[in-house]
């Protein structure tokens, strides 16, 4: 039973690692973890960067956590054209998002 169980949590851990990447026209896969500078060498500079500083003002200066989002506009490998979406958090990727564009 626990040999069960432990086949689940990898099945769950395997799909939510395989669901955070978007492959490109080229092959090239961006996916999760990945630097600052890993997504720039395989997507070229973002169409938009939006910066955010999330923190809790309790009166005293406090750190907050910087929270970046890279808009692109991609190709993919299995064809039409992307709207892609990456968070990064601590200078790598934690989520993506896309939206095909012009579907019929």
């Amino acid at each position: 039973m626990k040999l069960f169980y432990a086949a689940i949590v990898v099945l769950l851990f395997a799909a939510q690692a395989s669901a955070c990447g978007f492959r490109l026209s080229d092959g090239k896969l961006l996916s999760c973890g990945m630097t600052r500078i890993e997504v720039l060498s395989l997507a070229g500079e973002p169409v938009t960067k939006d910066v955010e500083t999330l923190g809790v003002d309790i009166g005293e200066p406090v750190k907050g956590t910087t929270v970046e989002t890279w808009s692109y506009r991609l190709k993919a490998d299995i064809g039409g054209e992307y709207l892609v979406s990456l968070t990064l958090r601590g200078g790598k990727v934690t989520a993506i998002n896309s939206i095909q564009l012009n579907r019929i």
